[in-house]
């Protein structure tokens, strides 16, 4: 099935996937220490793709010495980091603050592409890129030192680890498929946040309070959130750009923020509505371009780039 699935529409099915990331770690929260969580949802993880793995003979291919370091660092700041900064910050604020604060990635991306990955950012989409972008802003101005606002800060973080774990993503053999890369990442973040339990000779770091709904979350975010959501995403980025996939999948908020409210977890206001129209609104403007580039021969980019390099010069 994953083959027939374009890059575009695996990168909209991971828009509909991440909508319930935060609504899964504000319910894990308090629940279960942040670390503990990123570890057994990670395994669960891996463990979808363990039979692949055996019956494919994957496993040394894991710990190859030219790949493991670049798939450690994939998947401890891809998944590991970044699950646990999560939980941990929505013991304070609320999933969809958390969804809307996570845009500032499309900033972080369109730097790092820039510097890293040479990616040509065009005005376009920064454009689009500021619509998101403004989302974020409105929600940091309004929360402001008020009591959300240690989790704000910890969500804004989250983002610029998941970009440091794609750009190892991005430097990774093109022959890979994207099983092969999201089975790693949840193998290399179930090993990477191992040596976080080594706290727990000072401080408490695997705390959790057994119950079938800390598993059935457990379940979920392990089997959807982390085997299929990342099987969909490299299968998008390994075959796009990744600022302008990143400034798609940051639509996400608008379907947080209703299932929030939803849920009875929070009462949406106005100026988190402004913010998730400015975010959609952004979102799909990229995919507008990304469909454009799609259909455009290479002869054409190419052309059309320095026409309007010679317009603006002019």
């Amino acid at each position: 099935m994953l083959p027939a699935i374009t890059p575009l529409g695996a990168i909209w099915l991971t828009v509909c996937i991440n909508s319930f990331m935060p609504i899964m770690g504000y319910l894990a929260a308090g629940r279960m220490s942040p670390p503990l969580f990123a570890l057994a949802g990670s395994a669960v993880g891996f463990a979808c793709f363990l039979p692949w793995a055996v019956r494919n003979n994957i496993l040394p291919v894991y710990f190859h010495r030219d790949l493991w370091p670049r798939l450690l660092a994939i998947g401890f700041f891809g998944s590991a980091l970044p699950m646990a900064a999560l939980v941990l910050a929505l013991n304070y604020t609320t999933p969809a603050n958390a969804a809307i604060l996570g845009q500032i990635e499309a900033v972080y991306t369109v730097i790092l592409s820039r510097l890293f990955l040479k990616e040509k950012i065009s005005l376009s989409q920064l454009f689009g890129t500021a619509l998101v972008l403004s989302g974020t802003l409105l929600i940091a101005f309004k929360e402001r030192f008020s009591v959300r606002w240690t989790g704000d800060l910890i969500v804004l973080a989250v983002p610029l680890m998941y970009q440091v774990s794609h750009l190892f993503s991005k430097r990774l053999p093109k022959d890979l498929s994207p099983v092969f890369v999201a089975s790693a990442r949840a193998l290399f973040a179930t090993l990477g946040i191992l040596p976080v339990f080594a706290l727990g000779f000072f401080m408490p770091v695997a705390d959790f309070n057994p119950s079938l709904e800390l598993l059935g979350i457990i379940l979920a975010w392990g089997v959807a959130l982390t085997a299929l959501n990342n099987v969909l995403w490299y299968k998008a980025i390994l075959n796009m750009d990744l600022s302008k996939a990143t400034a798609i999948v940051l639509s996400y908020p608008v379907l947080t923020a209703l299932l929030s409210h939803l849920f009875g977890i929070e009462k949406i206001q106005a100026y988190q509505l402004i913010g998730l129209a400015l975010a959609l609104a952004g979102a799909w403007w990229v995919t507008l371009l990304v469909k454009r580039d799609s259909r455009r021969p290479a002869g054409d980019s190419f052309s059309n780039s320095t026409e309007e390099s010679g317009k603006l010069s002019a």
